[in-house]
């Protein structure tokens, strides 16, 4: 009996130890079950408040369009009036390099706390503008921020996930500029016609605070305390103490840490060569001496920075840590030279082909601005669509270049499509003819960045700066297209209306410019089929023309990129 009762409580000590050990083991799979479900709702949040920034950066340039007219009203200055879009689109496009520098430095946490804030600073000021030139000072701290947010938000994105995972991503992120050209029209004009045009920039403060507030608490991966990191951050973005380093050894840290250098020359000369641009033809011919030297000088500037840090910097810089802003080592990458410049011309043809289209909507057709908004639906919508396409074929497939040719090709056959978009065209060919440039800038601009991070080596130490430098070439290529394709089409059509008007019947002497000329048409509209109406359909066609010349570019561009694929 005695027997059967130790075999009976030997029996139950083990069930009990069993029972204890399933328990423990379920316990931890609960755990990791929670902590998996919270990681997911992190990550899934980060990128939600990176969206959120893509977004309201996207909107602020596209809200603003709708508006000019207004707001040089409101002031009484019309002479200024394409600052508001260039004193925004300029810091946004020339900044990209630098605010890649300062996360390395600062962190990307703080980096992106600093852009938001910088951000709303400068939509807060353009709000509450009481003169012109407030308001385009306004504009040029929101492009400073937004710049950062533009470029930290793929960099970040990138970092969140796995290099499968990548596409999709960046494919999500890149969605947020096409629902912004969906919100912006519609938002301006309601708050133009209904409230007042302040609101356009009213509105980014809450969408902003959203986004600090969600990326402040979700987005830490180091898991450390902001304040302690702001004070780490600080120290080293000063790279000194004041008691123990002399001026010299930080002024040295300051040119090289950040290659200021290359960078004062490269913002000088793009400032100048988009200015001659901008001026040549409308104010100021383009045989004058100020045009003529704004090109040279700007041009000379641009190739000077390129020299300096292809071949001085390395000369000059006193650590080895020191790289410059653009590195000849990644540059010379054939792959990556291509990937990126098929993407500067993707986008300089769609944003001539979305910009235009609205011109063609309201000018010729003499739709108002809500309607012609309305009619951009296919365009966005195809782009959203087949950015996700995009992102999902290529993490599926690992491929990088078929996408990327396939959306190149599609840019050329949706150019010549726009051909068809004239003065006589049908309402479905208006629609149908909009659908393949987004189809082409979905495939394209995803699988572009995604074909530059590929070539990075990861087995060497500077892989992160690898790619840290990479993404914000990226993104400064992307701001430059959508910004000289602005400028460059509106060259092309004002030389086309004046070319135009001086061979025509029509006699509009109180009406010189191109602007007024619209005006005008916007005024006393008699038609799409009359002479005016050709007159501005054929001009349009000769940007579309230009749209169609850059498609073929990125096309080409395409071809030489590798065929590397991401890892599955």
């Amino acid at each position: 009996m005695s027997e059967i009762g130790n075999g009976s409580h030997s029996d139950l000590e083990r069930k009990a130890s069993s029972d204890i050990v399933d328990l423990n083991i379920k316990q931890k799979t609960c755990t990791s079950s929670e902590e998996r479900k919270s990681d997911r709702t992190k990550l899934f949040l980060s990128l939600f408040s990176l969206g959120l920034s893509m977004f309201v950066t996207a909107l602020d340039v596209l809200i603003v369009g709708t508006i000019i007219d207004t707001v040089c009203n409101s002031f009484g200055d019309y002479t200024k009036s394409g600052w508001i879009v260039t004193g925004y689109s300029l810091p946004n496009a020339l900044f990209s390099l630098l605010w890649g520098r300062l996360s390395a430095t600062l962190g990307p946490r703080i980096s992106v706390v600093s852009c938001i804030l910088l951000f709303e600073a400068g939509s807060l000021i353009s709000a509450l503008a009481s003169s012109m030139n407030m308001l385009i000072a306004g504009r040029v701290v929101a492009g400073v921020g937004g710049s950062g947010l533009q470029t930290l938000s793929l960099v970040i994105g990138c970092q969140l996930v796995s290099e499968k995972s990548r596409p999709l991503v960046l494919s999500l992120l890149n969605c947020t500029f096409a629902v912004a050209s969906i919100a912006g029209p519609f938002l301006g004009g309601a708050f133009t016609t209904h409230v007042t045009w302040r609101w356009c920039f009213y509105i980014n403060l809450p969408i902003g605070g959203l986004a600090i507030a969600t990326f402040m608490c979700f987005y830490n991966p180091e898991g450390v305390n902001l304040r302690k990191k702001s004070g780490k951050a600080i120290k080293k973005f000063l790279g000194f103490r004041l008691n123990r380093t002399s001026p010299g050894k930080l002024l040295q840290h300051i040119l090289f840490g950040f290659d200021i250098i290359s960078f004062a020359l490269f913002t000088a000369g793009w400032l100048l060569f988009l200015l001659a641009l901008t001026f040549g033809g409308q104010t100021h011919p383009w045989k004058s001496g100020i045009v003529i030297s704004f090109i040279i000088v700007g041009f000379l500037l641009i190739v000077l920075s390129l020299v300096y840090d292809f071949q001085v910097f390395e000369r000059m810089k006193t650590r080895s840590e020191f790289r410059p802003l653009l590195s000849w080592r990644l540059m010379s990458q054939k792959s990556i030279l291509f990937a990126n410049f098929t993407g500067f011309f993707s986008t300089i043809a769609y944003n001539v082909q979305m910009i235009y289209s609205v011109q063609f909507f309201q000018l010729v057709c003499g739709f108002s601005a809500w309607k012609a908004g309305l009619h951009l639906i296919p365009i966005l919508i195809s782009t959203v669509v087949f950015s996700i396409v995009s992102g999902i074929l290529v993490k599926k497939a690992g491929q990088i270049k078929p996408p990327l040719l396939f959306g190149s090709a599609m840019g050329v056959l949706g150019g010549g499509l726009m051909m068809m978009l004239d003065n006589t065209s049908s309402k479905h060919t208006q629609i149908g003819v909009l659908i393949l440039p987004g189809v082409a800038l979905g495939f394209v601009l995803p699988s572009a960045l995604i074909a530059c991070h590929v070539q990075l080596d990861k087995t060497n130490v500077t892989y992160e700066a690898d790619m840290l430098e990479t993404t914000s070439v990226n993104a400064l290529l992307k701001s430059l297209g959508t910004t000289l394709g602005s400028i460059l089409s509106t060259m092309v059509f004002s030389t086309s209306v004046h070319n135009k008007m001086r061979h025509s019947n029509l006699r509009l002497d109180d009406y010189n410019t191109v602007d007024n000329i619209a005006s005008y048409r916007m005024n006393h509209f008699d038609g799409a089929r009359s002479e005016m109406g050709y007159m501005l359909s054929d001009s349009i066609k000769n940007a579309f023309w230009m749209a169609l010349g850059s498609s073929a570019i990125a096309f080409l561009c395409s071809i030489f990129v590798s065929k590397r694929k991401i890892e599955l």
